[in-house]
């Protein structure tokens, strides 16, 4: 990729594995049965892309931004969305993410007020001080994925599963959860049940 800058570009069926891009802007792009494996992205920014089919492992990120992604049946593994957050403030990181598989993910202070994860699913993943009121993971299998000092107000757990939830640490007034999952969160309290 010579150009540096794309805008309106589609993309499809390729394939990189640990190739080092520096000062890329992609502007309302499509990657379309895209892989991207331990790429390093420095100084590029993704902004209103669609990625479908994808699979991005290990992203090596370096002052580097998206913005207003919407992602659909992609697996992301490894990738740390706080490193990729807009620069300036503007913006939210992701606008959509449908059916897609999210392994080892860390979200740091990420924007996600009224976000829906429905139909994908998030295995070993941390959510850590971000704002995730009103957000959606109703029917989300969240094996092993951790919510620690979020704000979780008014979000959607029901049907939810496997989710690590520190009930003394985040903020859960008018949260919906379902029996029995929800007893998950009453070990944070030492609480015992027979």
């Amino acid at each position: 990729m010579e150009t540096s800058y794309f805008e309106g570009e589609c993309f499809e069926n390729l394939s990189f594995v640990e190739e080092s891009w520096q000062g890329l802007r992609f502007v309302d792009c499509q990657f379309q049965g895209c892989s991207f494996e331990r790429c390093r992205l420095s100084h590029c920014s993704f902004s209103e892309c669609r990625f479908s089919g994808c699979k991005i492992l290990e992203p090596v990120c370096d002052q580097s931004e998206v913005r207003f992604l919407e992602l659909d049946h992609c697996e992301l593994t490894n990738v740390n969305w706080s490193l990729l957050l807009p620069m300036n403030g503007f913006g939210e990181p992701i606008d959509k993410i449908e059916n897609c598989q999210l392994k080892y993910n860390f979200f740091t202070e990420v924007p996600l007020r009224k976000f829906s994860f429905l139909g994908s699913a998030l295995t070993g993943s941390l959510f850590a001080d971000c704002d995730l009121t009103e957000s959606n993971f109703s029917g989300c299998p969240l094996e092993g994925t951790e919510f620690f000092r979020c704000d979780l107000r008014k979000a959607d757990f029901r049907g939810a599963s496997g989710y690590k939830i520190d009930a003394l640490t985040n903020k859960l007034k008018g949260a919906l959860f379902r029996y029995p999952e929800v007893t998950s969160m009453l070990a944070s309290l030492g609480i015992v049940i027979e």
